[in-house]
C-alpha cells in the first residue's frame, strides 16, 4: 500500500509542477523540462528512501554502496546533459532551465522524500 502512495503522490507534485508552470505563463517547452526533471529527482529520492524501511535516508546514506553512487551519480549526470547539452535539450524539446527552475524542481524532490519518510513512518507504526 506504501508504494502505491509513493507513487501518487509523485504524481500529485509531478502534475502540480506542470499547471503552476502552465499558470504561470510559462510556455509547453518549460513545463515539459520542470516536469520531467522534478520526476528524476523524486525517484532518485525514492531509491534513496526505499533503501531501508527502518532507517531515514540519512541513515542510509551513510553505508557505502557503490551501485547507489553509480545510479544516483548517472541519474544527475544524464539529466544534466538533456537540460544543458543543446542538441539533447531540442532532442526531448524541453527549454534552459535558470536557477530559479532548478530550486523549485529541487524544493520539489525534497519534498517526495520527506513524504516517503513520513509513509515509512506510517508503515512501521502499522
Amino acid at each position: 500500500m506504501a508504494e502505491i502512495l509513493q507513487g501518487l503522490g509523485i504524481l500529485v507534485i509531478i502534475l502540480a509542477i506542470f499547471l503552476i508552470s502552465l499558470y504561470r505563463g510559462q510556455g509547453e517547452l518549460d513545463a515539459r523540462a520542470l516536469t520531467f526533471t522534478t520526476l528524476i529527482l523524486a525517484n532518485l529520492g525514492l531509491i534513496l528512501s526505499d533503501r531501508s524501511w527502518s532507517g531515514t535516508s540519512l541513515t542510509t546514506l551513510k553505508s557505502p554502496n557503490a551501485a547507489l553512487r553509480w545510479v544516483v551519480g548517472g541519474g544527475l549526470v544524464f539529466l544534466g546533459m538533456v537540460l544543458y547539452v543543446p542538441f539533447l535539450r531540442h532532442l526531448f524539446r524541453f527549454s534552459f532551465l535558470h536557477l530559479i527552475d532548478m530550486i523549485i524542481c529541487l524544493a520539489a524532490g525534497v519534498v517526495c522524500v520527506l513524504l516517503f519518510e513520513n509513509l515509512k513512518i506510517v508503515s512501521i507504526k502499522s
